[in-house]
This record gives C-alpha cells, structure tokens and sequence, in this order.
C-alpha cells in the first residue's frame, strides 16, 4: 500500500502553504545572559525541526539553506561582530542530486557587541531565520521562524581587573591528534560568582575517545588531584559525556564524538581579590581508530580567570541575575524554564512547557511533555503498538495541584515499521505528548507545580529494555485577571489536528478503503446476499411498468438506502469503539470474536438460523410492498438485514483495525466504502433489469458455497480463541490441539466436496476443493508433528506446543533442541548430566526481537546443528512474573543480577559451563535482522571455543 501512501503525500503539495503548520521552532539566548559595556556575547539561535523533515546547510545548492541576515535584525543598540556561524550540513546523494540537510536540532550563532559606554538595562534583540524544510518527498515554501532574545546590561566596576588580551588559544597535543580550548563561562566574575571551567576538545577525524560509560577502554576524565584551581574552589564532579553505545562483535564500547566539550564547576572565593587567577590541569583519555587503539595519554591545558571588583552574586552561569531589570509591566514573558529530568542511563528526557502561560482561572491549559529519546539507536513506541509497551501518561501518575485533566493524554500513534511480519509503531527520537488542563474558576494567582511520571518502552534494532517511567515536574503560573475567551475552558479533547494527517499518510485510510472494497465484492458473492438479486429485478421491473421506464431516481435511492444502513453501522462503531479501543487487544475482544465467529459458522453450515429482530424485518419487508422514495429506501435495508449472517464477520474485520485506529471517523468512512461497493451493482441492475437474465441462478453452487465458508469460518474462530487462551497463559490450546481441530474441520470439508456426506453429485469444482482441502489438513498434520512451517503458519499457530507443557521440564523441540522454559535449575542439572553447556535465553512474551530469533534464528540451518549437538537452552521468560511461580521468577531475578549485572535487556543470551559453574560469553543482537544469524553463530563458537568442543560436522 505504500505507493497509495505516497500519492495521497504528493496530493497535500495542493494545500495552501498558509495552511502548512510550523516545521521549525526556535528558541534564542545570549550566552553569556548578563555583559558589561564594551564586552561580546553571543546569541544563540536553538532550532528543532519536525522528524519528518530537514532544513539544510550553507552548502546546499538545490534548495534554500538556512540564512540569517545581520541587516535584519532589530539590534537595540548592540554591534555585530563577523558573520554568523551556520552548519554546513550533510553531503546526501539520491537520483545524482547533492544536498546538505541539517540534523532535526541544530544552532545558528551570531557574535555581537555591547558598545562601550552603554548604560545598564535590558536589550531586547528580535529578527528572523531563513530557512526551507522538505520531506522525502517534497518541499515547502521557503518560510521564516521569528525571534527575539534579551541581554541584561549591567553597570562596569569602578577598578576592573585587565580583560583578556585576546581570545581563548587551543592547546594541542604532542602529536596533534587532541586538541583542547579552554575558556570560561562567563569569561570573568566578581567574588561569590560561579563559574564554568570549558574544556572545548576536538579529536583528530581518524580517532574517537570515549565516555564514561566506557569499560573496555580508557574514559576521557578529569581528575582532582590533577587539577591547579588556584584560589577558585572546585563544586561537585566534572561532566563528561557518556559517549555513544556501539556494538561490534559483541563487544560494547562508548566512543564520544570528534568535538566534545567536559565542564567543571568553580567557585570564586567572597574574599577574592580583583585579577587574573590561572587554572592548570590535565585531561586522561584514550583515542582509537577502527583496527587499533593508542596507548593512556594525558593533555594539558592553562587558562586564566580575570576577577573584577563588584558587590559578589550568586547566579548560575548564564542566568539573569537577581537584580536584574523586569520586564516591564503587562508584557508578556517569554515563556517558563521547561522541567527536565533524565532517568538514570540517559537514554531519555522530558522538558515540560504550558500554552498560554502564565494561566488564569477559569482557562484551559495545555502541558505538552516534548520527550527526547536521547540515544538514536532507539525508540518509543505509539498508541497503535500492540507487541510493546506504548507510550503513555496515565491519570493515577499525574499530581495536578487542584488543577483537571481534561479527556485522556494526546500520545502520537506511531509509524507502522514491519519486519518478518511483525508490525510494531515506533515513535520518532523526538515526540511530544499533550494534556489538557483546565484552571478552577475560583484559583487564587500563584504558581501551581505539577508533578507526574511517563510510561514508555525502550527498544533498538536487536532488543528491549524493560518497560520503564520517567518523572518530571512542572510550574505553572497563574496570573490575576479575567478569563480570555481565546483559553475558555474545555470539556472534551480533540485529537491534534496533524494526527489525522499522520495517519493519512501512513495509509491506514488508504488500506481501509482498499480492504472495505475487496470485502464488498466478497459480500457480493456470498450466499446471503446473492438471492437479493431477483427480489431487486422483480421489484424494479414491477417500478418501471409503473413509472414508463423511468426509475433513475429510485435506483439511486435504492443504493443511498444500502450505503446508508452500512454508514450508520460504522458511525456507531466509531462512538462506541472510541471507547474500548485500550481493550482491542485484550483476550476479551479475541474471545468475542472467536464466538461470533461460531455462531456465524454454526449458521452457514445449516444447524441454527439466525434471524434478526422481527420488528426489523417487518420494517424492511414493507419496502416490497411499497412504492417510491420510502419503498426503495425500506429495499436497501431489506438487503442489509437479510444478508447479516454472512456479511456480519466481514464486516467485524474490517471494523476492527478501524476501530483500533483510535478514529472515530475511519469506521464510519469504511463502512460508507463498503456499502457503496455492495450498492453499486445492484443499482445497475435496477436500472437494466433485463441484464439479470445473464446471472447464473442460484442453486447447489450457492448451497455449496454457503457450507465451505462455514467450515472456513470454524478454522478461523480458532485462531481468535488462541490469541485470547495464549494472552492469559492458560495453556488450553497447544499447537498440537490447534492443528488437530484444524485437520478434523478440514477433512470434514473434504468430505462434504466429494458428497460422501450428505451423499450428493458432485462435479469437478467440488473435486479439485476437497483435494485441496485434504492437502491443507496434510499440511497442518505435517506442523502437529513438530516440523517446521512456513512463516505464515508459523505466526498462526500457537507458540507452544504439548511438550512444553508435558511433565517432563525438558522438552525437544521440533528442530531436536533440548529446551526447558522458566526452569533454570532444570536446564542446569540436564546439560551438567549429559556434558553440554547451557544457552540461557532471557526473554519476554511481549518481546518482538524474541520471537524473531527464536522462530526465525535459532532453527536455522548454520544454528540449528550446534544447539543440538551441545547446548540445552533455559528460555527464562522475564516480563510477566504474574504467569511465573514465585520461587522461579525469583531466580530469573537473581540470574540477571548475577549474569548481566542487572541489566534488564531483551533478548540477552549468555552460555554457562555447568561443570565449572561459570559465565562463558555474553550475547546481545546487533546490525539489524539480516546480521543477527551471523553475529548468532559467532557467539556459539565463542562459546565452544572456550570449553574445547568441535563445531559438528552438519555445521561446517
């Protein structure tokens, strides 16, 4: 459906540009805040980009680079000092054309002047960007994002201590490939500031150093003893980037970028005295390139401090201070400090913004949490993810200081990504999450803080972390005043305008209205709808003999009557399925499902009747009897009522997805396409009655029909109640009993083709079906016996088969694995018996990855041989304890810690030597699918490398 999703893309490039949100948002600083007379700053222009687009450097040729042009800014007295400072981009090449897009968050910088001899007070600094921004598919009008930045001026000291000559020098290493610029931030102070000590350092192109998560190499630091701060007074450790995870070979390491910068917080003394304090010190790292690592080695560094007199602060750098000017009054401010707060890792962080802020009472407010997963490697994952844990602000996490929650929590749904058929709905590295908030009409003017905690699941190409949270907190303002009409308060949340669009674009309207289409053409043919056709010419005709011929308006009636029953089907799928959307995947729904799904096949086989409410049918009935609008009207509901029994589980699964969608729209739209595909021929048949002499009657081949679908429908209730027993672990439905039902249901359409029962004649149509729906029942007799399957009926079957649940806690899967599940000491005592090493899986049920390799990896043929050789596998399940006896989930729990030091990623697999009771190697997916067999086999001869085994000979 892809290509569907890019056309409806291209047909957006119709919509106004004016009509076109913000792509790019700014925020702008001076760095530092606070400057005397005759000094620089610098201002600093914040840019993030929508996910799904970019802006480009100063190199692109193609498109508009981002440009600020010094002449239009509105300066309020400063000076520029040379050009801004823009990024040049990425060199990109598709179809031969070169471009140079920016990062989604990147600055523009711009050195300016304080002229000498101005007075204190507060600058403000306003201007615009230029900039385009363009998709894969398209670009937007060049466009500008406006900003404005105040600097606070403040009064010279009466005996100033000697500037720096000149600016900060680099200070490079011996052999050039480290070089270190030391500055501070602000460049000078008086007695009582605090200060930052900048270490600016730039690594030779070829070589990486590395952060201090780093454990294999040596991590860049800045060690105390070291360190020369003169009279300055060391606050707290330095900060040192962690670096960036990367995995080769199963080796971890955290190499940092080529440019970095490390800080230390110093203190100037209250009793310092004006003038230059000098800071000396030296930095450890280690520098590696792709195939070999340079020795320890150390570079030095030498910067000076210039002290001024004045009355001593205690501001942190870059912060107003607190005696500096106000804005005056009624102004508006330029917005709240956003809370930030990074779980332990830092993997992710949550900054927190109100719109309108500050509030008063009687208003809504919206809290919009932009979240940043900080590591690009991984992703969160949307409202429409199933498989993993999606992102989500329940109402028990929030702390609303008095303050309502309006409507459930805006979380975007996610991008459909599908591997090996499995569909999951990552987020983007930057995403926002939205509340509304309504103000009491009877809040008093104050701050009101706000604190809560986000759910989300973290996940990379290879694995999960264990579902997590993420605090944060917030202050909002609550001013004095009237409530404005523009904020009044709400009671009800819609969707945020760009997720329609979202979806739109992703071609779930698209697929929905494909598979609504198919879904009406197989209504069409199904035996409860075919014998509407001589009621339709019967009536018709009758109609045209009245009329003169003329019945163009009451076949179009006749259709409106057919799509409007379906539209309203929808529409109130759509009120109700709003609601229970969060259960869509809940073994309820699947147990629903399954049950219709019975009932409907009970009734196709012939052993019940299902028959509408009477008081319908006499309604509809009356439209046969009944001439004019209201007649052909009463006809399409005839047809809608009458066929239920076969259309009802159609349409079930089309509503379903429609209705998982979380838009209240999409079912009413699918349905209103499906009624429109069942109307359509029957509206030409009312208007050429006579074309129905051509139809084939309907007769045994309908009755025939009929049956196979009931059959069709049995196997497919099947399926639905597996999901539901699988989802609870109850363990009724192994694949073995599956596939049994599955053969008994398929024999017995078998034998109802070939008319053996009932005895019937049968012709060559119902002798090619039986044949091939005895050759399906070999199939899952085949797939009962524990050989492998296709992927399709892999996904179909259940995951478990009876071995797994037989008393025997070692089990030999179909591949000839010896595997046993949530039993550790079982695994153990089994490999230690029969001198094999142990593969522990750690594992999840709710685990993609997991499933992936355990279906798709492990029994693969350069796999398969070495486990069965020499390893028996403990697949420890470790995301449900609910479903795990306690004593075992506490050893799960104990073997992580002892194993992989706690860490809580799935899937992770480690080899133990049960006779030594020892770690041998330690594995974790990396390079995507198509790697993960290759890095799988490494991994196992790792393993028998290290206890002397031999690589069977199957496997060489």
């Amino acid at each position: 459906m892809r290509w569907l999703s890019l056309f409806l893309l291209l047909s957006s490039l119709l919509t106004p540009a004016w009509s076109q949100d913000a792509k790019l948002t700014l925020k702008a600083a001076f760095e530092p805040a606070t400057a005397q007379a005759g000094e620089e700053v610098t201002l600093v222009l914040s840019a993030t980009v929508d996910p799904r687009y970019h802006a480009y450097g100063t190199r692109e040729k193609t498109n508009v680079p981002v440009g600020l042009d010094a002449a239009k800014l509105k300066l309020g007295g400063l000076e520029v000092v040379g050009k801004a400072k823009i990024p040049m981009g990425v060199r990109k090449e598709a179809f031969g054309i070169e471009t140079f897009p920016l990062p989604h968050e990147f600055k523009v910088t711009q050195k300016l002047k304080v002229p000498a001899g101005h007075k204190a007070g507060e600058i403000e600094l306003s201007g615009e960007l230029d900039y385009q921004v363009c998709d894969e598919n398209s670009c937007l009008p060049p466009d500008v994002a406006q900003f404005q930045a105040r600097l606070v001026v403040q009064d010279a000291p009466q005996n100033p201590a000697k500037a720096p000559s000149q600016a900060p020098v680099p200070q490079s290493t011996a052999d050039g490939k480290v070089t270190i610029t030391p500055l501070f931030g602000p460049a000078s102070a008086k007695p009582g500031d605090t200060v930052k000590l900048i270490l600016r350092v730039k690594v030779d192109a070829r070589y990486h150093a590395y952060g201090t998560k780093e454990t294999t190499n040596i991590p860049v630091a800045l060690g105390g003893g070291k360190q020369q701060f003169g009279t300055l007074e060391r606050v707290g450790e330095a900060n040192i980037p962690p670096g960036e995870r990367q995995v080769t070979f199963g080796v971890e390491t955290f190499p940092l970028p080529h440019e970095f910068e490390v800080t230390q917080t110093l203190k100037v003394p209250a009793s310092a005295k004006p003038g230059d304090v000098e800071v000396s010190g030296v930095l450890d790292y280690q520098i590696c390139d792709e195939n070999s690592c340079e020795p320890p080695a150390e570079a030095t560094f030498k910067v000076a401090l210039p002290i001024v007199a004045g009355t001593p602060t205690t501001q942190e750098p870059g912060k107003v201070a607190p005696d500096a000017p106000k804005a005056p009054q009624g102004e508006k401010p330029l917005g709240t400090k956003p809370g930030l707060k990074l779980i332990p890792d830092e993997k992710v962080s949550v900054s927190t913004r109100f719109e309108p802020t500050p509030a008063r009472a009687g208003e809504s407010v919206k809290m919009i949490l932009k979240v940043q997963v900080l590591d690009p490697k991984y992703h969160a994952y949307g409202t429409k993810e199933t498989t993993n844990i999606p992102v989500g602000l329940g109402r028990g996490n929030l702390k609303l200081d008095g303050l309502e929650a309006v409507g459930e929590a805006q979380v975007p749904p996610g991008s459909l990504h599908e591997v090996f058929g499995v569909e999951t709905y990552p987020l983007p590295n930057d995403f926002e999450v939205t509340q509304v908030l309504n103000v009491p009409a009877d809040k008093q003017p104050g701050n009101v803080v706000i604190q809560g905690s986000l759910d989300y699941q973290l996940c990379d190409d290879n694995h999960c972390e264990d579902a997590a949270a993420i605090d944060f907190r917030a202050t909002l303002a609550i001013e004095a005043g009237a409530a404005r009409a523009e904020f009044a308060r709400k009671d009800a949340v819609a969707a945020p305008k760009n997720e329609a669009s979202d979806s739109l674009l992703q071609g779930s309207l698209w697929a929905l209205i494909l598979a609504c289409i198919g879904g009406g053409l197989f209504a069409l043919v199904m035996p409860c709808t075919y014998p509407m056709i001589p009621i339709t010419f019967s009536f018709f005709t009758k109609q045209a003999d009245a009329r003169g011929g003329k019945v163009m308006t009451l076949a179009l009636m006749y259709g409106l009557g057919i799509v409007g029953m379906f539209t309203l089907i929808g529409v109130l799928a759509g009120v109700i399925g709003d609601k229970i959307v969060i259960f869509s995947a809940h073994w309820i729904t699947n147990v629903v499902i399954g049950g219709a799904f019975v009932v409907f096949a009970m009734s196709l086989l012939g052993l019940i009747t299902i028959q509408p409410p009477s008081f319908l049918m006499q309604a509809a009935g009356k439209g046969r009897a009944v001439g004019g609008t209201l007649g052909v009207l009463l006809m399409g509901a005839t047809l809608v009522i009458s066929s239920f029994t076969c259309t009802a589980p159609v349409v079930a699964l089309l509503l379903l997805p429609a209705v998982q969608s979380g838009d209240a729209m999409l079912p009413a739209i699918g349905m209103a396409v499906f009624g429109l595909t069942m109307a359509t021929p029957f509206v030409l048949l009312a208007l050429l009655p006579g074309r129905v002499k051509a139809l084939p009657r309907s007769g045994e081949w309908m009755n025939t029909l009929k049956v196979t679908l009931g059959f069709i429908e049995l196997a497919a209730a099947l399926k639905f109640f597996s999901n539901a027993e699988y989802a609870e672990q109850l363990h009724w439905l192994p694949r073995e009993f599956f596939f049994g039902l599955w053969i008994v249901i398929f024999v017995s359409l078998a034998v109802y083709l070939w008319g053996l029962v009932p005895r019937a004649s049968v012709g060559t149509g119902r002798r090619v079906g039986g044949l091939a729906s005895l050759a399906f029942a070999g199939y899952c007799l085949y797939g009962a016996l524990g050989y492998p399957l296709d992927f399709v009926m892999t996904a179909l079957a259940p995951a478990y088969s009876l071995e797994d649940l037989s008393e025997k806690v070692i089990v030999i899967d179909e591949a000839g694995h010896p595997r046993a599940v949530d039993n550790y000491e079982a695994a153990f005592e089994y490999a230690k018996k029969n001198n094999k090493l142990l593969l522990v899986n750690f594992t999840g049920f709710t685990c993609t990855n997991c499933r992936m390799v355990e279906r798709g990896i492990l029994p693969a043929p350069s796999i398969s041989p070495i486990l069965r050789e020499h390893f028996v596998e403990a697949r420890l399940h470790m995301d449900n304890p609910k479903v795990i006896p306690a004593d075992r989930w506490a050893v799960h729990v104990k073997l992580r810690q002892d194993l992989l030091e706690g860490r809580q990623t799935t899937p992770t697999y480690v080899t133990v030597d049960p006779k030594a009771d020892k770690k041998l190697v330690e594995h974790i997916l990396s390079g995507g699918p198509t790697a993960w067999e290759k890095g799988y086999r490494a991994f196992l001869e790792e393993s028998l490398k290290a206890t002397g085994r031999a690589l069977p000979e199957a496997a060489k």
